[in-house]
């Protein structure tokens, strides 16, 4: 019953623009698979971790277990790596933090064949993309994307304002380094400070609830 229901939420996903994005890496599952063998592909992290080292080959060359076998503590292992080099490689090489929550890899590992494990990819799907556009190896990467068809280059552009221009998922650190701050620079920092600050205070306040 379970996969009645997914199927459909499957098909749609794996025909996203984001999924097509990622295909341009290489192809899921030997290129000839099913729906479902290229969503695992996704799900399991092996292939996307082969596009984060595409992405930056300086990536800490960490064990990645090749051979899941719908093993959820496998699955989350090989995630968790690619979630915290992620991270990384938006502070150290991009100065920038991720502000929006990350990709919940225990959902991802534990619930992939549901609704909330689509969603978590698909974060995961957009922070790497937000990785490719920005790398030292952008042009070749946006030319991938310039070669899909209209509506879904369309689809990946938008997706990239997401992560490139919008502070409240990924906040720029390289104000920072700017020694004299113009009025009209400032203003929107201070605006998107105070509201991530808000957010924090939210979460912690959420966190404080859940413990009672």
């Amino acid at each position: 019953m379970e996969n009645e229901i997914f199927t459909p939420l499957l098909e749609q996903f794996m025909s996203s623009p984001l999924v097509t994005w990622v295909k341009t890496f290489g192809p899921l599952a030997g290129g000839n698979g099913t729906n479902l063998e290229e969503y695992v592909a996704l799900v399991d992290g092996v292939f996307l971790n082969e596009v984060m080292l595409q992405i930056n080959p300086k990536s800490a060359n960490q064990r990645i277990n090749k051979k899941v076998n719908n093993d959820a503590s496998l699955r989350i292992q090989n995630l968790s790596i690619l979630v915290k080099q992620i991270k990384t490689y938006y502070q150290e090489n991009l100065q920038q933090l991720i502000m929006m929550s990350l990709p919940n890899v225990l959902i991802i590992g534990k619930n992939p064949f549901s609704e909330p494990g689509t969603e978590e990819i698909k974060k995961l799907l957009l922070l790497l993309l937000g990785c490719a556009v920005q790398c030292q190896k952008k042009e070749e990467f946006i030319e991938r994307i310039q070669s899909l068809d209209f509506d879904t280059r369309a689809a990946v552009a938008a997706h990239i304002q997401e992560v490139t221009h919008n502070q409240e998922n990924v906040f720029d650190l390289q104000w920072m380094d700017v020694i004299v701050l113009t009025q009209e620079y400032v203003e929107p920092l201070l605006k998107n400070m105070a509201l991530h600050l808000k957010r924090l205070i939210d979460e912690r306040d959420e966190h404080s609830e859940d413990a009672w």
